[in-house]
């Protein structure tokens, strides 16, 4: 007998939400280490912050394939993401334009896509949820749309990862863009913006 789930509810208008949505994305991708609330209501699968599923659901469609990380990869996350975006899933993090991971579970970065010279683009973005945005400051971020420097926690991320992400800025315009969720509000990291850890 084969069971079936029945997907959680998603955005009400599409249309007006996902418009909604992406101009919040916008602003902190254009604004880094800022916290922006995303204010758009969405249904989401259970364990899912409100944030990082809007943000899937103005993002990911027919042409982007979504990888989803220890934690996340379940049936009613499955079930979800393809009855409202269309996204296919894809088998490896390589093949991912977006993946959805958690914090505390977070595979090495280079597994997924950086994008290539010709087309830089093509980098992944990592949609991670987080414990928090606020704590003790352990990071210094630097670059386009943050004035001289700002501070910032680790995020419930472990160190190692944000290592990795110090040393990929060597490789920009290639390289990856993060966004870290928490309940309603969300901190983007483009690939533009440098790290560095303290003590490091």
């Amino acid at each position: 007998m084969t069971i079936q789930i029945t997907p959680a509810a998603g955005f009400d208008d599409p249309v007006q939400q996902s418009q909604q949505a992406f101009r919040a994305l916008l602003d902190a991708m254009a604004r880094p280490g800022r916290v922006t609330t995303v204010e758009t209501e969405t249904g989401h699968p259970d364990g899912l912050a409100p944030a990082l599923a809007a943000a899937l659901l103005t993002l990911a469609d027919l042409d982007t394939p979504v990888w989803l990380g220890p934690g996340f990869d379940t049936d009613a996350m499955r079930s979800w993401l393809r009855f409202h975006s269309g996204a296919p899933l894809a088998v490896r993090p390589d093949q991912a334009v977006f993946a959805l991971l958690d914090a505390a579970q977070m595979p090495a970065l280079e597994t997924f896509s950086y994008g290539t010279d010709e087309a830089p683009e093509r980098g992944a973005t990592l949609l991670i949820q987080v414990p928090g945005l606020t704590g003790v400051d352990a990071m210094t971020w630097k670059g386009p749309g943050i004035k001289d420097s700002i501070s910032m926690p680790l995020c419930g991320v472990d160190q190692s990862i944000w290592r990795q992400r110090a040393a990929l800025s060597i490789e920009f315009p290639r390289g990856i863009d993060l966004y870290l969720g928490c309940g309603r509000d969300l901190v983007a990291l483009p690939r533009s913006t440098a790290i560095s850890i303290e003590g490091a």
